[in-house]
């Protein structure tokens, strides 16, 4: 049974297994909606393997997450969905996460035809005890841990960065065979030369995170959630090393979530900010809370007209209109320039 905790008294678990992998880049790509009080989107998480994995790989001893397995206990998971949504990455930049969204109107109105369906068809992912069932089938497939909470996690799949134009400037000299192994070591790869360009080509670091992030999908992942956490594996990966170092996520929040605060302003008219405390960023966003695990990051948040959209961030951001097919009225995205 697990502990039952108080986020405003109480210290949250840290779940996060960022020894064996770190978050060094987060692309969110979110939609705010007003009537039902949910932000829905997707996140690109890129990563690197973390300096325990490195450690223990490099002395020859075999990497693993036993210290973790005690989180693996059957709980069931989430049914899973696939949201249908238009994807608009913009971006900002800074170690922490904050935003805002305040309504200029006295009556916050959301399209009809919005991103946000009622009618989500479930999709056949596998449950925390096929991710955790090692004794009875053998499988010691890496389990990848991420802070979550309150989120309905609706996919979660790898990323191809390998089919993005430009992208072999950061692949070593390889011969291309098409095989699978190959081609997951080459995205890897890839992700790794991304996120350790040196700082004085942020610019071009930042342009290839957002195009990589706009890469499609090249398989889904295996996922379940729990209270306070989101568990992730693809079959017969069994490394960290080998998991996929960009993956994405489509996820909503739920109203009730304590990283998310819907309110209204002095003059009574509707709004939402986030704060990332008490319970800082996992009822917005999976990620990992730990303190060694800061990164940068950039985001694009839609919202119906009428409505600004503040973030934090080290570049300035400029709103931008967008006019889609079959909606009523036009939204407003945040977009950030250098």
């Amino acid at each position: 049974m697990e502990t039952q905790l108080d986020p405003m008294k109480d210290d949250l678990p840290l779940m996060a297994n960022t020894s064996y992998m770190l978050v060094k880049h987060y692309v969110l790509d979110l939609d705010v909606d007003f009537k039902s009080k949910v932000i829905e989107g997707s996140i690109v998480l890129f990563f690197e393997t973390g300096s325990q994995y490195k450690k223990t790989s490099s002395a020859g001893k075999e990497s693993c997450q036993s210290q973790f397995d005690e989180t693996c206990k059957m709980r069931a998971s989430e049914p899973c969905h696939i949201p249908m949504i238009n994807v608009s990455t913009c971006s900002s930049k800074t170690e922490y996460n904050d935003f805002a969204v305040s309504g200029t109107e006295e009556e916050a109105t959301s399209d009809e035809n919005s991103n946000h369906s009622n009618n989500e068809q479930a999709s056949g992912i596998s449950s925390s005890k096929d991710c955790c069932d090692i004794e009875n089938h053998g499988n010691k497939d890496f389990l990848l841990i991420l802070d979550c909470c309150d989120l309905s996690v609706l996919k979660v799949e790898e990323v191809d960065v390998a089919a993005v134009s430009g992208i072999e400037k950061f692949t070593r000299p390889v011969k291309l065979t098409g095989a699978s192994k190959e081609l997951e070591n080459l995205r890897n790869q890839i992700v790794h030369e991304l996120v350790t360009l040196p700082a004085d080509r942020w610019k071009e670091q930042l342009y290839y995170f957002t195009h990589c992030s706009q890469a499609p999908g090249c398989g889904e992942l295996l996922f379940s959630t729990g209270t306070w956490s989101l568990e992730i594996r693809k079959s017969g990966i069994q490394t960290p090393a080998d998991f996929p170092h960009a993956i994405r996520i489509w996820y909503k929040t739920k109203p009730e979530g304590r990283s998310v605060t819907w309110t209204t302003d002095q003059s009574g008219r509707p709004c939402v900010y986030t704060m990332g405390s008490p319970i800082n960023n996992r009822a917005l966003f999976p990620c990992q809370e730990p303190p060694i695990a800061l990164s940068t990051w950039q985001a694009s948040v839609r919202t119906a007209a009428g409505f600004v959209v503040l973030m934090s961030g080290e570049n300035s951001a400029e709103p931008v209109q967008l006019r889609e097919e079959m909606e009523l009225s036009p939204r407003l995205t945040l977009k950030s320039t250098a």
